[in-house]
Protein backbone atom coordinates (compact mmCIF):
# COMPACT_ATOMS: atom_id res chain seq x y z
CA UNK A 1 0.00 0.00 0.00
CA UNK A 2 1.15 3.49 -1.12
CA UNK A 3 0.76 6.50 0.83
CA UNK A 4 1.09 9.93 -1.46
CA UNK A 5 1.82 13.01 0.25
CA UNK A 6 1.17 15.94 -2.52
CA UNK A 7 3.36 19.26 -2.24
CA UNK A 8 1.36 22.74 -1.67
CA UNK A 9 0.67 25.03 -4.92
CA UNK A 10 2.93 27.43 -4.26
CA UNK A 11 2.89 30.55 -2.27
CA UNK A 12 0.12 33.10 -3.38
CA UNK A 13 -0.04 36.69 -2.67
CA UNK A 14 -3.65 37.77 -2.55
CA UNK A 15 -3.10 41.27 -1.44
CA UNK A 16 -0.51 43.17 0.06
CA UNK A 17 1.37 41.30 2.60
CA UNK A 18 -1.24 38.76 2.33
CA UNK A 19 0.09 35.27 1.41
CA UNK A 20 -1.44 31.60 1.87
CA UNK A 21 -1.18 28.54 0.91
CA UNK A 22 -3.05 26.39 -1.38
CA UNK A 23 -2.79 22.66 -1.32
CA UNK A 24 -3.69 20.41 -3.88
CA UNK A 25 -5.37 17.21 -3.21
CA UNK A 26 -3.41 14.45 -3.03
CA UNK A 27 -3.22 12.32 -6.10
CA UNK A 28 -1.23 9.53 -7.09
CA UNK A 29 1.77 10.06 -9.43
CA UNK A 30 0.06 9.01 -12.44
CA UNK A 31 -2.10 11.87 -12.05
CA UNK A 32 -1.31 15.43 -13.81
CA UNK A 33 -5.03 16.33 -14.81
CA UNK A 34 -5.23 14.80 -18.18
CA UNK A 35 -1.66 16.70 -19.41
CA UNK A 36 1.30 14.70 -20.98
CA UNK A 37 3.37 14.40 -17.87
CA UNK A 38 7.48 13.30 -17.40
CA UNK A 39 8.20 12.10 -14.09
CA UNK A 40 11.50 12.46 -12.39
CA UNK A 41 12.92 10.51 -9.37
CA UNK A 42 14.47 12.56 -6.48
CA UNK A 43 16.34 11.85 -3.75
CA UNK A 44 18.81 14.79 -3.03
CA UNK A 45 21.18 13.20 -4.56
CA UNK A 46 23.57 14.75 -7.39
CA UNK A 47 22.28 12.18 -9.86
CA UNK A 48 18.45 13.32 -8.80
CA UNK A 49 19.44 17.12 -9.19
CA UNK A 50 21.17 17.08 -12.38
CA UNK A 51 17.51 14.58 -13.63
CA UNK A 52 15.59 17.27 -12.52
CA UNK A 53 17.36 19.48 -14.77
CA UNK A 54 17.32 17.53 -17.93
CA UNK A 55 13.85 16.87 -16.93
CA UNK A 56 12.89 20.35 -16.77
CA UNK A 57 14.04 21.32 -20.11
CA UNK A 58 12.52 18.20 -22.00
CA UNK A 59 9.29 18.81 -20.48
CA UNK A 60 10.23 22.80 -21.76
CA UNK A 61 10.36 20.88 -25.39
CA UNK A 62 7.79 18.85 -24.61
CA UNK A 63 5.32 21.04 -23.39
CA UNK A 64 4.42 18.67 -20.68
CA UNK A 65 3.83 18.93 -16.84
CA UNK A 66 7.17 18.04 -14.76
CA UNK A 67 5.80 15.35 -11.28
CA UNK A 68 9.42 15.20 -9.26
CA UNK A 69 8.74 11.76 -7.05
CA UNK A 70 10.23 11.37 -3.96
CA UNK A 71 9.51 7.67 -2.53
CA UNK A 72 9.99 7.22 1.17
CA UNK A 73 10.92 3.72 2.34
CA UNK A 74 8.60 1.96 4.66
CA UNK A 75 8.84 1.69 8.33
CA UNK A 76 10.67 -2.02 8.76
CA UNK A 77 8.71 -3.70 11.78
CA UNK A 78 5.98 -3.22 13.78
CA UNK A 79 6.61 -1.29 17.49
CA UNK A 80 8.05 2.67 16.55
CA UNK A 81 9.45 4.17 19.97
CA UNK A 82 7.95 7.76 20.59
CA UNK A 83 11.16 8.95 19.56
CA UNK A 84 11.65 7.08 16.36
CA UNK A 85 7.81 8.86 15.35
CA UNK A 86 9.18 12.54 16.46
CA UNK A 87 12.06 11.77 14.27
CA UNK A 88 10.22 10.27 10.97
CA UNK A 89 7.34 12.80 11.32
CA UNK A 90 10.28 15.45 11.33
CA UNK A 91 11.92 13.95 8.17
CA UNK A 92 8.85 13.82 6.54
CA UNK A 93 8.28 17.75 7.19
CA UNK A 94 11.66 18.39 5.91
CA UNK A 95 11.39 15.97 2.82
CA UNK A 96 7.92 17.72 1.97
CA UNK A 97 9.61 20.88 2.68
CA UNK A 98 12.56 20.40 0.57
CA UNK A 99 10.56 19.15 -2.43
CA UNK A 100 8.48 22.21 -1.86
CA UNK A 101 11.34 24.45 -2.36
CA UNK A 102 12.37 22.31 -5.58
CA UNK A 103 9.05 22.72 -7.29
CA UNK A 104 9.05 26.65 -6.53
CA UNK A 105 12.07 27.07 -7.56
CA UNK A 106 11.16 25.30 -10.97
CA UNK A 107 8.30 27.71 -11.34
CA UNK A 108 9.99 30.58 -10.99
CA UNK A 109 11.66 29.38 -14.31
CA UNK A 110 8.58 29.17 -15.38
CA UNK A 111 8.65 24.56 -15.33
CA UNK A 112 4.93 23.59 -14.75
CA UNK A 113 5.94 21.55 -11.95
CA UNK A 114 4.15 19.63 -8.95
CA UNK A 115 5.85 17.53 -6.33
CA UNK A 116 4.71 14.09 -4.49
CA UNK A 117 6.25 12.17 -2.12
CA UNK A 118 5.21 8.09 -1.89
CA UNK A 119 5.62 5.51 0.58
CA UNK A 120 7.19 2.16 -0.77
CA UNK A 121 9.86 0.44 -2.45
CA UNK A 122 11.74 3.18 -5.27
CA UNK A 123 11.62 0.98 -7.91
CA UNK A 124 8.25 0.01 -7.13
CA UNK A 125 7.02 2.97 -6.80
CA UNK A 126 8.65 5.14 -10.23
CA UNK A 127 7.84 1.93 -12.37
CA UNK A 128 4.54 2.31 -11.16
CA UNK A 129 4.41 6.11 -11.74
CA UNK A 130 5.77 5.29 -14.72
CA UNK A 131 1.93 3.82 -16.24
CA UNK A 132 0.94 7.39 -17.10
CA UNK A 133 3.78 8.86 -17.84
CA UNK A 134 5.60 10.28 -21.04
CA UNK A 135 8.79 9.68 -20.00
CA UNK A 136 10.78 8.28 -16.71
CA UNK A 137 13.75 10.55 -15.72
CA UNK A 138 15.75 9.00 -12.69
CA UNK A 139 19.51 9.43 -11.66
CA UNK A 140 22.33 6.90 -12.51
CA UNK A 141 23.04 6.30 -8.71
CA UNK A 142 20.82 7.14 -5.93
CA UNK A 143 21.95 8.22 -2.20
CA UNK A 144 21.77 5.30 -0.75
CA UNK A 145 24.83 2.58 0.21
CA UNK A 146 25.70 1.61 -3.40
CA UNK A 147 27.14 5.28 -4.12
CA UNK A 148 29.22 4.78 -6.90
CA UNK A 149 28.20 2.12 -8.62
CA UNK A 150 28.05 2.66 -12.64
CA UNK A 151 24.07 2.41 -12.30
CA UNK A 152 22.47 1.85 -9.45
CA UNK A 153 19.98 -0.63 -8.36
CA UNK A 154 16.52 1.69 -8.52
CA UNK A 155 17.48 2.93 -12.21
CA UNK A 156 18.24 -0.90 -12.70
CA UNK A 157 14.61 -1.77 -12.03
CA UNK A 158 13.53 0.91 -13.44
CA UNK A 159 15.31 0.22 -17.10
CA UNK A 160 14.35 -3.17 -16.90
CA UNK A 161 10.23 -2.54 -15.60
CA UNK A 162 8.80 0.80 -16.85
CA UNK A 163 6.41 1.01 -19.05
CA UNK A 164 7.22 4.05 -20.57
CA UNK A 165 10.76 5.27 -21.91
CA UNK A 166 13.40 5.62 -19.17
CA UNK A 167 16.19 8.35 -19.28
CA UNK A 168 18.95 7.72 -17.18
CA UNK A 169 21.56 10.45 -15.78
CA UNK A 170 24.76 10.31 -14.55
CA UNK A 171 25.99 12.28 -11.63
CA UNK A 172 27.45 15.83 -13.00
CA UNK A 173 31.23 15.29 -13.41
CA UNK A 174 30.92 11.83 -14.62
CA UNK A 175 31.40 9.04 -12.25
CA UNK A 176 34.27 9.57 -9.40
CA UNK A 177 37.64 7.56 -10.40
CA UNK A 178 36.08 7.34 -14.10
CA UNK A 179 38.65 8.00 -16.64
CA UNK A 180 38.16 9.26 -20.90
Amino acid sequence: MSETTAVPEARRETGPGDVSAVETAPAAAGSSNGRPFVVVGVDGSASAEAAVEWAAEECARRGARLVLLHVREPVVGSVLTVESRRYRARSVGDTVGDLWDQVNQLRERRVDAEGQVEEGTPDQVLIMASEDAELLVVGAEGADRHRGLLLGEVAQQCARGAACPVVIIPPPGGRPGATA
